[in-house]
């Protein structure tokens, strides 16, 4: 095969534009710090960038979901200690009023503070965090929960399913207490009942109310100390998805950023190169011109 001219020349060409492609890539690099940005740079550590960024992204959702539900129960046990004080006032109004000097018009004077800690803690199951009911069960944003007729009933309008966040893989987590719950530990009943038994001036009844608020407070420290543990369940999950993105973002970086110094060094040899095809070939079109000319 006879090498002309036109052939020495189309090959420096290609020589001067494959070397500005290189320098091209190289500036990118450095500019943007990253060495694969597309699937033809590395299809196999493009692959695996995109696994690891997929698998951060999961973990940062997660993340969320748990932040938020830290945020719901912390909400909850703060409620419940609230709901646990009302509830050790009214012992110790039931253990005052039990006392045979206290007359009925006295106990009717105590009666209207337990009714007012039936109203407070009303008030506290019908909470809300960031505008949905807590202790609606699954009924978040409908009528309020709980309602009291003021006299003797305390009706509950929510109902006892659990609302679940997913934390991790295959991994959900129920965050809510469901007031009906609240209702079956007797908390408002055994209120109801001291309340009465002071309207009634009832001695024995004001004593029996005593044991059901001790077990129905017993039963709240378990709820909260249930949520308590929860809690440090959601803390733990964080933790280790907190040490995984870490882990996974050093992967990222180690498959994925440019070695800078490496790339600069690289970018210099190549302009370093490019120049000298140029020359090269700006010679060779020279020479081959002079020859013509002839």
């Amino acid at each position: 095969m006879r090498i002309t001219q036109s052939i020495i020349t189309r090959s420096l060409l290609q020589n001067i534009n494959r070397n500005k492609e290189n320098i091209n890539k190289r500036q990118i690099a450095i500019a943007t710090g990253k060495e694969i940005l597309r699937s033809s740079s590395d299809p196999v550590k493009f692959s695996r960038a995109s696994r690891f960024r997929k698998t951060i992204s999961r973990n940062d959702q997660y993340l969320k979901n748990i932040n938020g539900a830290k945020g719901w129960l912390d909400t909850t046990t703060s409620l419940l200690d609230n709901m646990s004080s009302g509830m050790i006032d009214a012992k110790e109004i039931a253990i005052q009023s039990a006392d045979e000097s206290n007359n009925a018009e006295m106990r009717k004077m105590l009666a209207d503070k337990v009714d007012s800690i039936i109203n407070d803690t009303v008030a506290l199951a019908n909470n809300t965090y960031m505008g949905k009911y807590l202790f609606g069960g699954t009924k978040t944003l409908e009528e309020e929960p709980f309602s009291y007729d003021g006299v003797d009933t305390v009706t509950y309008n929510g109902n006892s399913n659990n609302i679940y966040r997913r934390i991790a893989e295959n991994y959900n987590i129920s965050i809510n207490i469901a007031g009906s719950q609240l209702i079956d530990m007797d908390i408002f009943s055994s209120l109801i009942s001291l309340k009465n038994a002071l309207n009634d001036d009832d001695t024995d009844g004001i004593q029996s109310s005593i044991n059901e608020i001790n077990s129905a407070s017993e039963k709240l420290f378990s709820l909260t100390s249930a949520t308590g543990s929860i809690r440090n369940q959601l803390t733990m999950t964080e933790q280790r998805l907190d040490t995984a993105n870490m882990n996974l973002r050093s992967y990222l970086s180690q498959t994925e950023d440019v070695d800078l110094a490496k790339a600069i060094t690289e970018y210099n040899a190549e302009e370093m190169t490019y120049k000298a095809a140029l020359q090269v070939t700006s010679d060779a079109i020279h020479l081959n011109l002079m020859e013509f000319i002839g």
